[in-house]
């Protein structure tokens, strides 16, 4: 009988799995009319998918906020935590500049999706991250949308300033103890300017701010962050300009792609606008006010002599303060007065503290040998002879960059782009090789540095004896629970000795 061998059908493109895809809209602001180009992203998105054999839209994700960090936007952090756990297999969206304008964030979040199997299409572009030829066309318009982002941003402030300057700026929150009225003007609110008004009183009276907080939690009066009254809230009204009529604009600023809220102590300029509100304290009052705030702030103090000043710290995350109770010095976490979540950790003696201190340095001159001595032949060892996988992978980026600026400068040559934006991209890759530089300098010098710091580690704990000049030299920072200590040493030592 002749053999018969069944050759199976393929699968036709119905009957195969969708690739599933993840569509991305992100507009600045929640405005009308940015909200209707959102609809129109979203409304192409669909239609695009909506007749595809081999790909189906599992969902559309929406932003409406800046794009120079993927902190807030919310969206944007679901649709990558939803590639994590293997819902999407491809991201659509319609531009650079919709998914990010931070050169260096986006890489890392496109490296990460790589390494999930997951591929992006940027379809105004035309670039799929599939292509690993496009990367390096990848990074220079994302480089160029960085640099439209910060353009714009520059547009922004100097608008701000402007209205600052002539004293058009509006009021985007509303202070406490004042409200809108209908036409959209602060006026007086009578009742929590009564608030205000009791704040001055108490504190020209001789109450300090935490005696005024607890009394007005006591009567059970809402503040102005809805939790309860504490001291750092009453300091910040009794400095509040805008209670005596007066605006200062630009207490603060906002380095772009950097910190955020930064306090202005003379970097920026500042603008001081006059009788532009309707006050509610009198100028003789906050003058009063302030001059009482000043004294109480330079009140002398008797200077803490404790050689673990500074150096305290509590598991909670706040820190531990020296205090003279009586004839007992004690160290208090400094979150035992927070009205939202207080700290629980015990209170310890400075007495208890030193001899924690005495014990351990004992303990560790007695085994010097036995316990640094190893360890600094280890990493002399390590100096000479680690080659890790991190010190070539940097050594391939710099590699790449080097390539890359090649690229640039042949694109301008022939006149794909402009000098000034060759100029805008080549400054990227130039801090981008500083970076890289730097972390290869750390790579390769650590196991040195962290020998060369327990060997002098070594030689202070044998010769010196006196605790508190150890401390001074050897002692990096104490995170304690009240119990235990946790001594964190120079050279990256950690020991731990009770406190009783």
């Amino acid at each position: 009988m002749p053999k018969v061998t069944i050759i199976q059908a393929m699968e036709s493109l119905e009957q195969q799995e969708k690739i599933r895809v993840g569509a991305y809209c992100r507009v600045s602001s929640a405005k009308a009319v940015q909200r209707h180009s959102c609809e129109a992203q979203q409304n192409y998105f669909r239609q695009l998918l909506s007749d595809s054999s081999h790909e189906k839209l599992v969902n559309i994700y929406t932003d409406y906020s800046s794009g120079t960090s993927a902190e807030g936007r919310s969206d944007f952090l679901q649709m990558l935590e939803d590639c994590r756990n293997g819902k999407i297999d491809r991201i659509i969206t319609k531009s650079l500049s919709r998914f990010a304008r931070n050169t260096k964030e986006c890489l890392v979040i496109l490296r990460e999706l790589k390494q999930l199997g997951v591929t992006v299409l940027f379809d105004k572009e035309g670039i799929d991250t599939s292509r690993v030829s496009d990367e390096m066309l990848l990074t220079i318009l994302e480089s160029l949308a960085q640099e439209e982002s910060a353009s714009i941003s520059n547009n922004v402030r100097w608008s701000l300033k402007k209205k600052m300057a002539d004293g058009t700026l509006g009021i985007a929150r509303v202070p406490y103890g004042y409200r809108k009225d209908s036409k959209k003007q602060l006026v007086v609110d009578e009742t929590t300017a009564s608030v205000v008004q009791r704040i001055y009183r108490l504190y020209l009276s001789g109450n300090g701010a935490q005696m005024i907080a607890d009394l007005f939690n006591q009567e059970g009066i809402p503040s102005p962050t809805g939790i309860l009254w504490n001291n750092v809230t009453i300091l910040k009204m009794l400095r509040q300009e805008k209670y005596i009529g007066d605006i200062r604009w630009q207490k603060t600023y906002s380095v772009f792609m950097g910190v955020k809220g930064k306090i202005n102590r003379g970097e920026q300029e500042s603008y001081y606008v006059r009788n532009c509100l309707p006050p509610i304290i009198s100028r003789e009052d906050f003058i009063a006010a302030q001059a009482l705030r000043r004294k109480n702030t330079h009140m002398p103090r008797r200077v803490t002599c404790s050689p673990f000043r500074g150096k305290t710290k509590c598991t909670c995350g706040r820190s531990y303060y020296y205090a003279e109770k009586g004839i007992r010095s004690l160290w208090i976490c400094s979150g035992k007065r927070q009205p939202q979540r207080p700290c629980t950790n015990k209170n310890f003696s400075d007495a208890d503290y030193r001899a924690a201190w005495d014990r351990l340095c004992r303990k560790l001159r007695k085994f010097a040998c036995e316990i640094l001595l190893p360890c600094i032949l280890q990493l002399q060892y390590l100096d000479h002879h680690a080659v890790s996988d991190e010190i070539k992978a940097l050594e391939e980026q710099q590699k790449e960059l080097l390539q890359r600026r090649y690229v640039l400068c042949e694109l301008c040559a022939n006149g794909c782009i402009s000098q000034e934006k060759l100029f805008c991209a080549e400054r990227e890759i130039v801090q981008l090789l500083q970076v890289i530089q730097n972390c290869l300098e750390q790579y390769t010098n650590s196991y040195g540095k962290t020998a060369e710091q327990l060997e002098k580690l070594y030689q202070l704990i044998t010769t010196e004896t006196d605790p508190d000049i150890l401390s001074e030299k050897i002692l990096l920072r104490t995170v304690t629970d009240g119990c235990t200590a946790v001594f964190e040493l120079m050279g990256g030592l950690v020991l731990k000795e009770a406190l009783v």
